[in-house]
């Protein structure tokens, strides 16, 4: 028999049951939890270069509150490279600890 040791994933995308999520917090401190669709918000590179592109923008309840992520992908949507302007990535858990922290307040 044979067991599979569950992958730790570390950052910035995690794989789950229900998709492909993404945490992130911005300068502002607004807390994300997206969702990210493999037919919809990923984009298929036919040029040299990655394989799989992601530009996404978040934006919160201001304006001015704004992330842009750009991300490269080989064709097993493994991170290449990532780029994150106006805030940064978390992990689950600290994203869950920072939920719980406002929720508080």
């Amino acid at each position: 028999m044979f067991f599979r040791r569950k992958k730790i994933q570390e950052g910035p995308l995690y794989f789950e049951k229900e998709g492909i999520f993404m945490y992130t917090q911005s300068k502002k401190g607004t807390l994300f939890k997206t969702i990210l669709r493999k037919g919809y918000d990923f984009q298929i590179n036919y040029d040299e270069g990655p394989s799989i592109l992601l530009d996404k923008e978040l934006v919160g309840q201001r304006s001015d509150d704004l992330i842009v992520v750009h991300m490269e992908l080989d064709e097993n949507y493994n991170v290449v490279s990532s780029e994150i302007n106006g805030g940064r990535f978390l992990t689950p858990q600290e994203y869950e600890e920072l939920l719980k922290k406002e929720e508080l307040k």
